[in-house]
Order: C-alpha cells, then sequence, then structure tokens
C-alpha cells in the first residue's frame, strides 16, 4: 500500500525530546505500560482534517512521542482512518523502533454512530482486518468498545452522580453481592459471547490482552464481575473509561479500587483528560455537554490566567499516580507541539514546579463547577451522546449512482494521480489501492487478477466495495465503485479516459502522465462531476477547456498569448468559445482544404472449440472505426447492403437512433476527428452460413463448426500426452479455406508455470529444433514451411508464428 509515509520526512528542530526526564514505563501494572498513552483517535476526521491525515504530520507526531518514550497506542477501527495512519507510520518506523519495542491497543464491536455488531464471527473478523491495517502479526490488547449501548440496561437512571451505585444504589445497579453472574437480558449474553471470541484469539495468540472500554462507570463494573464469575471464570485483563478523570469530573478515582478488589481487573486505564475537547478554550461543536456545563467550562477558564488545557491535564496526570497501581492516562495528539506540551506538563508534576499555583488554580476551576451544580455529574444522556456525537469519520458512504474516481498507478502500484474523492475519507481510496496491489503480489500471473476486485467494507457498518482495473502500457487505472453501480458502467468509463488520455498524449505511459500531470487534472475535473458521474467526455468539447499539451502552446503561455481561440483539431480556425457549437460532439466552424471521411471495419472472431475442433462458441464481434476530415456542420448517411446482420449495436451519441430503427441506415453528423461510429455483434441468418459455408473436403461437416454462430475459418486438433517430468502434444491445424490462405498466423499457448524448457518440430522441411536465444526466449524455425517457434521463459508461453495452415501440415511442439 503506498502512502505518504513510504519516505521518512527529514527531522526538525522540535522532532527531538528537549532535555529533562523521558516518560517511563510504570512500575506495578500487569503491562507495562507508559504513564501517557498516546491516543490515536486524533487521528480522525472528527479531529483533524483530510489533508492533516494525508501529511507527514502524522509520522512525526508518533516518532517525537516513541522518542519520548510514549511506546503505547491506542486506536479503534470506529475511529475512521486513524488504523491505517498509525499503522503506516509505524511501519516506516521499524527500523529505528521495531515492533516488540511499542505496544498497541485497538477496539472492535463499534462501527459507526449507532453500529454496534458484537457477533464472534464479526469480532474476529475485525481483529483480523487490524491486524492488516495496523502492519502487525498480533495486538497487544483488544477491547469490546463502548460495551454501554450493547448491554442489557440495567441502571436507575443515565445521568447525575454515579458513585451512588457503589452505596445505597447498588442493587439499582446490579451491583449488589448477590448479583454477581446474573445475566441481565440477551445484551448482557452478546457481550459475554464476545469477549469469549477475544479469549479464543487470545489463545491463538493473536491477541495478548483483552478488555472491555465505555463512559458509564456502574455498567463496567457490573460488566467486569459478570465476566469474572462466568465460565471460563477469568477476568478482564484491561478496562479503560474516559472523561472520568478530569477536573470537571473524577468519579473514577472512587471507583478504582471496586474494580481492582471485587472485578479483580488487571489493568486500569483513563482517557481524555479533556473531556472530548470541552475543557479546551473552544469546545468542539459535536459535543454533547449541555449548555449550563459548556457556560460553567468558560467561566472555570476566565479564572485561570495561563492555558487552560495545561492546567486540565496536569490535573489528570497528578491524580494518576498511585504507589501499587499507576494508572496510565490516554492523551491525543495531531502535532508535534502538543507532544511537546504534554511531557512539559508531565515533567511540571513529577518536579513539583509550579505545584501552588496549580493547586490554587484547580480549587478556583472546581468551585465554579461546584456552584453551577455539575461537578462529578455524568450530564449527557446516553441516548442524546450517541446519536449526537458523529462517528469518527466512518459515517456510512451514501447512495452512489457513479463511480467514486480514478485512480493512476505506476507500474510498480503506486498513484501517480487521482481524481477528487469528494465525499469519503481520505483512507477511501487507499484501501483500494491496497487491495489491487495486494491482489496482483498474490498472483502467479497477471492474467490470475480478477478485473474486478473485491474491496472489504471500510468500516465493518459499510458494505463492501469493488474496484474496477485495467492495465494500459506501464500504468493501472482503477476505478473504485459502490453501492448499485454496475462493474460494467465503471469499465466503460476507464475505457473512455484512456481514450482521451491517448487523444491527448499520444503514447500514454506514467512518463506522460508526469509530463503533464496539469492536463490530466484538468480532464478528471471536467469528465467527472463530484457525484462521480461522467460531465463532459467527447474530445471535440474537451479541447475548447482543456488544450492539448505541446511545446507551442507552453510558449505561447509563458509568453502570456491567448491560445484558447486558436487551439482546434482542424486546420482552420474554430469560430467561438468553450461550448459555443450546438453540437457537442462537434467544433464548430471547422475548415478544411480537403475534405475527406474514412471508414475500416474491423471484425474479431471469438470462438471455443473442444479437442476435436468442434465450435462450441463463436462470435464474431466489429467495430467501424472513422476519421472526419470535413469542415463545417456534414450531415452524412451510410447504409448497407443487408444491414440485419448487424446486432446488439452500440453507437456513437451522434448517430440518429430513430433513423436506424425506420430503415436501418446511419444518419449522423459526425465528430472532427478519429472515433468510434458503431460496435456490433455480426449475427447472419442460417441462409447466409450456408451460402458461406466452406466446402466439406476441406474440413468436417460445416454444421458442427456453425452450430452456434459464424464457421471458423479453419480446424485446431490436439493430442496431449502427459508424463511424470515431461509432456509432449501435437498440434494439427488445417485451413478451410480453399480461396486462399490465411496470413499472420499466430498459435500462442501458456505451458504453466513448471515448464523449464521446450523443443519444437515445426513440420516440413529440416525441422526447427533450436535452443538458447536471448533474454529469456529459446526460438527455432521449420525449414521450407515457413514457420517459427519461440519460447518465452518469462511468462512460460510457447508460439508459432508465420505457419501456413493452408497446406494442411501438422505443426508439432515436445515440451522437456
Amino acid at each position: 500500500m503506498s502512502s505518504a509515509f513510504d519516505l521518512l520526512p527529514p527531522d526538525w528542530e522540535d522532532d527531538f525530546p528537549t532535555s529533562g526526564p523521558l516518560i517511563p514505563a510504570l512500575q506495578g501494572g500487569t503491562l507495562n505500560l507508559p504513564a501517557i498513552v498516546y491516543g490515536a483517535g486524533a487521528f480522525s476526521n472528527q479531529y483533524n482534517t483530510d489533508d492533516h491525515l494525508a501529511s507527514e504530520t502524522p509520522l512525526r507526531t508518533i516518532r517525537l512521542a516513541l522518542r519520548y518514550g510514549i511506546r503505547t497506542f491506542d486506536t479503534s477501527v470506529y475511529y475512521g482512518p486513524s488504523e491505517i495512519v498509525l499503522g503506516n507510520a509505524l511501519h516506516a518506523l521499524h527500523e529505528d523502533f521495531p515492533r516488540s519495542s511499542y505496544q498497541i491497543m485497538t477496539k472492535c464491536g463499534r462501527y459507526g454512530t449507532s453500529t454496534f455488531d458484537y457477533s464472534p464471527a464479526t469480532i474476529r473478523e475485525s481483529v483480523k482486518r487490524s491486524l492488516d491495517r495496523l502492519k502487525t502479526d498480533y495486538l497487544d490488547t483488544v477491547y469490546l468498545h463502548d460495551v454501554e449501548f450493547v448491554c442489557t440496561t440495567f441502571a436507575p437512571r443515565t445521568t447525575g452522580h454515579h458513585v451512588a451505585a457503589l452505596k445505597e444504589d447498588a442493587a439499582a445497579y446490579g451491583l449488589a453481592m448477590e448479583d454477581k453472574a446474573t445475566v441481565r437480558g440477551e445484551g448482557d449474553q452478546k457481550i459475554l459471547d464476545a469477549f469469549h471470541e477475544l479469549q479464543a484469539l487470545k489463545s491463538e495468540g493473536l491477541v495478548k490482552n483483552i478488555g472491555i472500554t465505555g463512559f458509564p462507570l456502574p455498567t463496567l463494573l457490573r460488566l467486569a464481575i459478570l465476566i469474572l464469575h462466568t465460565a471460563p471464570f477469568q477476568p478482564v485483563d484491561v478496562l479503560l473509561s474516559y472523561s472520568h478523570l478530569c477536573l470537571q469530573n473524577s468519579t473514577f478515582l472512587e471507583f478504582i479500587p471496586h474494580f481492582y478488589e471485587r472485578a479483580k481487573v488487571g489493568q486500569l486505564l483513563a482517557a481524555s483528560p479533556l473531556s472530548m475537547g470541552l475543557l479546551t478554550n473552544n469546545p468542539p461543536s459535536w459535543h454533547p455537554a449541555p449548555p449550563p456545563l459548556r457556560q460553567a467550562v468558560v467561566d472555570a477558564s476566565k479564572t485561570w490566567s495561563g492555558d487552560f488545557p495545561s492546567l486540565a491535564v496536569g490535573y489528570s496526570i497528578s491524580h494518576t499516580s498511585f504507589e501499587e497501581r499507576p494508572l496510565p492516562l490516554v492523551l491525543g495528539f495531531s502535532t508535534p507541539r502538543e507532544v511537546h506540551e504534554a511531557v512539559k506538563v508531565w515533567r511540571e508534576i513529577q518536579e513539583g514546579t509550579s505545584k501552588e499555583a496549580r493547586r490554587k488554580g484547580e480549587e478556583r476551576v472546581r468551585e465554579v463547577f461546584k456552584n453551577a451544580g455539575v461537578t462529578s455529574q455524568v450530564n449527557a444522556n446516553l441516548e442524546v451522546r450517541l446519536m449526537s456525537i458523529t462517528a469518527f469519520g466512518c459515517q456510512p458512504l451514501r447512495e452512489r449512482m457513479g463511480v467514486d474516481g480514478l485512480i493512476l498507478l505506476d507500474n510498480t502500484g503506486r498513484p501517480i494521480i487521482q481524481s477528487g474523492f469528494r465525499s469519503t475519507s481520505p483512507a477511501y481510496p487507499l484501501i483500494h489501492v491496497e487491495a489491487v496491489n495486494d491482489a496482483l503480489s498474490k498472483a502467479a500471473h497477471l492474467g490470475d487478477v480478477d478485473p474486478v476486485v473485491y474491496v472489504p467494507a471500510y468500516t465493518i457498518s459499510d458494505a463492501p466495495t469493488a474496484c474496477c482495473h485495467v492495465l494500459h502500457a506501464d500504468i493501472r487505472i482503477l476505478c473504485p465503485i459502490s453501492g448499485n453501480v454496475d462493474p460494467l458502467f465503471g469499465f466503460a468509463f476507464l475505457q473512455t479516459f484512456v481514450d482521451l488520455l491517448q487523444e491527448y498524449f499520444g503514447t500514454l505511459s506514467a512518463e506522460s502522465l508526469k509530463d503533464n500531470f496539469d492536463v490530466v487534472y484538468q480532464l478528471l475535473e471536467e469528465t467527472l462531476d463530484s457525484g462521480g458521474h461522467p460531465l463532459t467526455t467527447t474530445p471535440n468539447a474537451l479541447r475548447d477547456i482543456v488544450l492539448t499539451p505541446s511545446l507551442l502552446n507552453k510558449l505561447l503561455s509563458v509568453a502570456g498569448a491567448n491560445i484558447s481561440s486558436t487551439i482546434n483539431s482542424g486546420s482552420g480556425l474554430g469560430a467561438g468559445g468553450p461550448f459555443s457549437s450546438p453540437i457537442p460532439w462537434r467544433k464548430a466552424g471547422l475548415r478544411y482544404s480537403s475534405n475527406e471521411i474514412y471508414f475500416d471495419v474491423v471484425e474479431e472472431l471469438k470462438a471455443v472449440v473442444n479437442k476435436n475442433g468442434v465450435a462450441l462458441s463463436n462470435n464474431v464481434f466489429g467495430k467501424i472505426e472513422t476519421n472526419c476530415r470535413l469542415s463545417g456542420t456534414p450531415d452524412c448517411s451510410l447504409a448497407f447492403t443487408n444491414p440485419n446482420v448487424l446486432a446488439d449495436c452500440a453507437f456513437h451519441p451522434c448517430v440518429r437512433l430513430q433513423r436506424w430503427a425506420q430503415n436501418k441506415t446511419f444518419s449522423f453528423v459526425p465528430p472532427d476527428g478519429k472515433f468510434i461510429l458503431v460496435e456490433y455483434r455480426y449475427s447472419p441468418s442460417s441462409a447466409i452460413l450456408r451460402a458461406s459455408a466452406p466446402s466439406a473436403t476441406a474440413a468436417p461437416p460445416v454444421t458442427n463448426a456453425t452450430r452456434d454462430g459464424v464457421p471458423i475459418p479453419f480446424v485446431m486438433k490436439a493430442k496431449i500426452e502427459v508424463e511424470d517430468n515431461s509432456a509432449s502434444f501435437d498440434i494439427t491445424l488445417t485451413s478451410r479455406l480453399t480461396t486462399r490462405p490465411l496470413e499472420n498466423l499466430v498459435i500462442d499457448f501458456n505451458l504453466g508455470k513448471e515448464a523449464s524448457g521446450i523443443k519444437c518440430i515445426a513440420a516440413r522441411g529440416t525441422g526447427g529444433l533450436g535452443r538458447g536465444g536471448t533474454n529469456g526466449l529459446d526460438m527455432g524455425h521449420g525449414g521450407n514451411s515457413g514457420a517459427s517457434w519461440a519460447f518465452d521463459s518469462r511468462k512460460k508461453d510457447s508460439y508459432m508464428a508465420n505457419a501456413d495452415p493452408a497446406m494442411g501440415d501438422p505443426q508439432r511442439a515436445i515440451l522437456e
């Protein structure tokens, strides 16, 4: 998978730790976690823009955190591109920081704003997907994400002070001593089933530690106790809650002893000391805090003359240092500056710098919260919170009726140029590039890769997508599609775009695209609208708005000349500006000194025959290639002697369909230059087939060969004998033509990847044995038979060319 992290960015001055102690691993915990855990939820569209996530800043931030000793990362499949961004960065840094030097924590079970799937199969699929995205063979910790939305609701209220659940309201919250192993309903059973699947993944070595996360502490405690007292009676390894150890709400401190003593939880983590951005100078608009709490935060921040987030983070850090079981704090970082600031605060707390000033500031802030009645209160109704907080860039992709975009890759699989994917996450095109490159790397032959590659859903809440792709010269063009879009629609647009590129650049290659990237970008903008629908695809209309690259154009552009009125496809000047012609495919005012139009009928026979030479399926497909050099606005008609043989016609937009339906005549105003007038399937009547059938003396009865369509002009039979270490075969080719020989005949057949060499005899004459050759080719000639052969060891293909089957002589090859 190509990414912005393929090349490490240079080290800037702020990419190195400042002098002072580094973040240590906490002593006394079961997981050996650092005092600060990197919250990679920052690598989401909820907190950062697409441009930020696609830049080198995430890698620089992660690298700095590792250098500071922050060597545990917390992410989730729910956080949009977070796993992909984090995985790419850590993979790029593997030489300096090998996998054993850090820990990765991720989550499963939640995949969208209101999409949860705790079924064992989905949990397993989610973990495997996280392994792929994070580019690792194992995960240090996997949580069930936000369990409160899946478990059976058992609480007297979802707001207010929850410390009562540890005392007088214990029974109402399901925390009475006799409720240890009580399954309250279907939701609780889903939690147990999902956790058991994580236990299975742990026994397989894919996961080292498993746990649960959520917001309401009573619910987390009840579920942790339930898991402990349900077979196989193993406690939760790690548990994380957020926004409960901050200036406004420090309830976590009262629940900590109960998690350790009653539920036997191995390790606790506290996340979000800023309460999801609430305790900042500019709380995010999506935050579910009610207006009284928001106003209290504004009032509280005014009591502190320094940086208010620094005060909030310092409060949380100062309350995580316990002698027996220290509590790691999960902090999110978007830039290196934020890492430096967090480490600075941690050092101040450890060293006691400004301790008294911080203590007084914390007291003033908490006094404001107390007077407002919002201290240690769970003020956000959970259902409101569920529906109001937008998923971290994981919104289900909207239903599309067009293609999602185009991506052009070079021959190494790296993106050269791509169209805009305006309504998707920045990771969306990358997962399609990764899927195609992965399919190509696993295929023994390029031809083994399906033209439509299945792409798993970006998040489990979304539907899987597909990626149509075509190879042209040394570039591969990808067209992701989703929803109900027919893949043929994608391929049709791909072919149209390839034709446009050839029209503009002549020879299409990665080099020509890079040399003219500005033109390619303009073509992408003009051919696809924001919804992925084809917009302007006719070359004549595009030439009015996207100038063809040429040295003259570049020189005139540098000189500041206005060339928009002088560029046209004819030898004369086109009248008017862009789209001035009433006919979209033809420019107005074309003039030629010599008026001419050419029609080339190109037909191709495709057939499948059995070993006896009998046709099983055969069809002729044709097209009329046209080159128009006519002045003005010509109105042309083209008639055929027997138009009824043309079936399944696909017309150029210039053809008047009503005229064709009435009298089978092509009536059209042609575009200027080269275009395909029509594509068709040749479907003759039985009488025509009988009249055109070859004589019975030259071949087997015509009725067998023409059972499904047009007669094949030759018969090919193969006799194959396979031994342990070799094989031999005879190929007999007999022409059915009596008036003229077949010309320029080439037979190409694949020998399989195990083939190491070949000896061929082209019958008639002195034979054609040959060994050696150059560039992986063995070659030989068939004497006076006019035949030759070649073996390409790179492709494992054998070719026999220039044979003259009118003679009826067999061409034989022996495979060693």
